[in-house]
């Protein structure tokens, strides 16, 4: 009998389409680039997040369903449990998830979701429960929002403060939440928990000693611990969520010196400034984010799972730092700021979508663009660039649902669906078989709107009508690009093309209504 595969979804945190090496990024990925050149992988240079923001793409891996679909319209900000509760009423209706997929099987797996959670309450206590316990999970060890990239929890307790390393902050960031539980800044206890089967704090327990150095170890150790926990008997799967590179980034201080000296970073261009700290900081959570993915690949391959696990490796959305009309990524990332490169974009920011238009909350292709690497031994036999095909987050549910031959419990079989099988794409198919495939996304609130934007893509048709960054009037008309033509989307189609902008803007249409069945009668938002 064949051993059945595990599963593994890697998802980072606001990495753009070109922060990694083998995109032109600069800072340097060398474990990413060779992982996703080994005969095993597949480069999905086409690869997408089913949302522009973090808890809604979140929503798509876990459901294979387009985010609005599930109730998720926008993020929700509560750093920790002890000091602030969201309120998110994310799936409401037991909506079948990657967690339950493996569980319907004949398979004894386990599994586990460590580190960014971002879907709601952990606390049993909570008005409204949405951990992974909720979602189907066996094991978790997670941060119920956004957390620092290193020395994590150093403001859970007074004493351990004067450990914190806040990089180019130079204080603590991105702090949301009342009275801090042990004396430090309100809203600054960024700590992680896991259930217990006790009454104890509605059921979750924290961490409770100082997270040293690097966030991404933590996430890795901790599954380390739950394979020991496993024995390696069973099947698993896993989605890690790495807080690499959200606000506030902070590089550990190897990385940093690293970068400073070109080792890990490429040299500035020449009449280039030197690398500010914001950017030293920046390029080096993701060259400890290599690192990791390096030392996770390393303990796959030493306990005999690697050529026996499915891994998919993602971004929740574009890089950070929005400009006027999303005219901003530029092919040399954030330098110079404010310079226009020989492609017409204003470089802007740390994080980089090269030449694509737009950035994280956008719909042009910058906001949900993102790295992809797929790998897959059993059925990938030749390394391929994937470069015309959409592969997007939702799709690892229905994938993993084809190789285990399950199917979504009776009464949701009929239940709107977004994702598709990669399975095809991973035995060889060509675009050709494949077919187009239809994706639609929006960014916030529970209809589309032209101020916060809205899209479709159908082949190689894409349709934006506004984006979040969209301050003129005619990106507030309907724009219609070729992306395999203008993959930058600067040469709106929409007058010499009228028959196929009427054609993409009936299939939103026909989208959008779907969706909003599935809001009032599946999921009941």
């Amino acid at each position: 009998m064949v051993a059945p595969p595990s599963f593994l979804f890697l998802l980072v945190d606001d990495v753009g389409w070109a922060d990694v090496g083998y995109n032109g990024g600069i800072a340097k990925t060398p474990i990413l680039d060779t992982w996703a050149s080994e005969p095993s992988s597949l480069k999905l240079l086409d690869m997408h997040s089913g949302g522009t923001v973090c808890s809604p793409s979140r929503a798509t891996v876990l459901t294979g369903r387009s985010h609005q679909r599930d109730c998720v319209d926008y993020v929700y900000d509560a750093s920790d449990p002890t000091e602030s509760t969201p309120s998110m009423n994310f799936a409401p209706q037991e909506t079948f998830t990657i967690a339950k997929a493996v569980s319907a099987s004949h398979y004894p797996y386990s599994s586990f979701f460590g580190g960014k959670w971002h879907l709601g309450a952990l606390s049993n206590d909570a008005n409204i429960t949405s951990s992974p316990s909720t979602h189907g999970f066996d094991h978790w060890n997670c941060t119920q929002e956004v957390s620092p990239t290193a020395t994590t929890n150093c403001n859970c307790k007074t004493e351990w403060s004067d450990k914190c390393n806040y990089g180019h902050y130079l204080s603590p960031n991105h702090c949301a939440g009342d009275t801090n539980p042990g004396g430090g800044p309100p809203g600054c206890c960024f700590n992680y928990w896991w259930p217990v089967e006790t009454s104890e704090f509605g059921g979750i327990r924290n961490y409770t000693k100082l997270i040293e150095g690097e966030d991404s170890l933590y996430v890795i150790d901790s599954f380390r611990t739950f394979l020991d926990s496993n024995n390696n008997s069973n099947p698993f799967l896993s989605q890690l969520s790495f807080h690499n590179c959200h606000i506030p980034y902070i590089g550990s201080p190897d990385a940093v010196e690293s970068c400073k000296n070109h080792t890990t970073c490429l040299a500035p261009q020449p009449g280039e400034d030197q690398y500010t700290p914001d950017e030293l900081d920046y390029y080096s959570c993701i060259a400890d984010l290599d690192k990791s993915v390096g030392l996770l690949l390393e303990l796959l391959k030493s306990r005999d799972l690697y050529d026996n696990t499915l891994i998919m490796l993602t971004s929740d959305n574009g890089p950070e730092v929005n400009c006027d009309d999303g005219l901003c990524g530029g092919t040399n990332a954030a330098r110079p700021q404010g310079q226009m490169d020989i492609d017409g974009f204003t470089n802007y920011a740390s994080g980089s979508a090269g030449v694509l238009r737009g950035r994280k909350r956008d719909i042009w292709e910058g906001g949900h663009r993102v790295p992809g690497i797929l790998s897959y031994p059993p059925l990938i036999k030749q390394n391929r660039i994937i470069r015309n095909f959409p592969v997007v987050t939702m799709d690892f549910l229905p994938t993993i649902m084809d190789i285990l031959d399950v199917d979504r419990p009776e009464d949701q079989k009929d239940w709107g669906f977004d994702g598709i099988s990669l399975v095809l794409l991973m035995k060889g198919g060509d675009e050709e078989e494949l077919g187009d495939r239809g994706i639609g996304w929006w960014y916030r609130d529970a209809a589309p709107n032209v101020d916060d934007g809205y899209g479709y893509r159908y082949g190689v048709w894409k349709l934006v009508v506004g984006s979040s960054s969209c301050a003129s009037d005619f990106c507030k008309k309907p724009q219609l690009y070729n992306l395999k033509s203008d993959l930058s989307e600067l040469h709106d189609l929409s007058h010499s093309e009228p028959e196929v902008l009427e054609a993409m803007l009936e299939r939103f249409s026909t989208w959008n209504a779907s969706v909003s069945l599935s809001r009032e009668c599946e999921s009941m938002c």
